[in-house]
């Protein structure tokens, strides 16, 4: 499906494209207040930048948008069956502590265009971005903190995103490490539900397709 490439025009989300265009919608309330109120704050304080495709023949209307910013993935502090996993998986010949990324912080499709694929679509285009030879920093994985939900993961798992961590347990514990013994054990008693999960695309995978 083409519906992004062959409908619409990409734009970076500046004040101008905001002011011009309908309010977006896409029955997230957290996700529209973003696009809404935040979207400008976090491109002025270099904390993300936001781009939104427009339909060619009304500008005015938003389709989708999505946020994306520097990050890394930090592997000497995983599990040690995952750190084995991920370094057998990337520069064999100096295995570093961190490996670059990019962060999809923000991604949303306007309800009236949901269920077209112009999500999975739309990854494919942030794919593509990031595979760009011009590009002026490595790149080596996308990331996203995808919403422990049941629609949401499969979502990104479809389009060849993986969980970082299996475990939600040992997730809990490399993002938010316990202070102390104590801690941990108490931890691996009460295990948290995590509202969040760690996944990620290998940008290697698209390359060797």
């Amino acid at each position: 499906m083409n519906f992004l490439q062959d409908n619409c025009k990409s734009s970076v989300m500046t004040a101008d494209v905001i002011n011009t265009c309908q309010p977006f919608t896409c029955g997230n309330d957290d996700m529209d207040d973003f696009f809404k109120h935040d979207v400008l704050d976090y491109a002025q304080y270099h904390m993300g930048k936001s781009y939104c495709f427009r339909l060619a023949n009304q500008p005015e209307k938003i389709v989708c948008a999505f946020t994306v910013s520097t990050d890394s993935i930090r592997i000497s502090t995983m599990p040690r069956s995952r750190r084995d996993k991920m370094w057998s998986i990337t520069h064999h010949q100096k295995r570093l502590r961190r490996y670059p990324g990019i962060l999809i912080g923000r991604l949303a499709v306007a309800k009236e265009f949901a269920g077209k694929g112009i999500g999975s679509e739309l990854l494919y285009i942030i794919k593509q971005m990031f595979l760009d030879p011009n590009l002026r920093a490595g790149c080596r994985f996308l990331i996203v903190d995808a919403k422990n939900e049941p629609e949401v993961i499969p979502f990104y798992e479809k389009n060849g995103f993986k969980i970082l961590i299996p475990s939600e347990l040992q997730e809990d514990m490399y993002i938010d490490p316990p202070k102390n013994d104590e801690e941990r054990q108490e931890r691996e008693q009460h295990p948290r539900a995590l509202q969040t999960r760690l996944m990620y695309y290998d940008l290697l995978d698209t390359k060797q397709q």
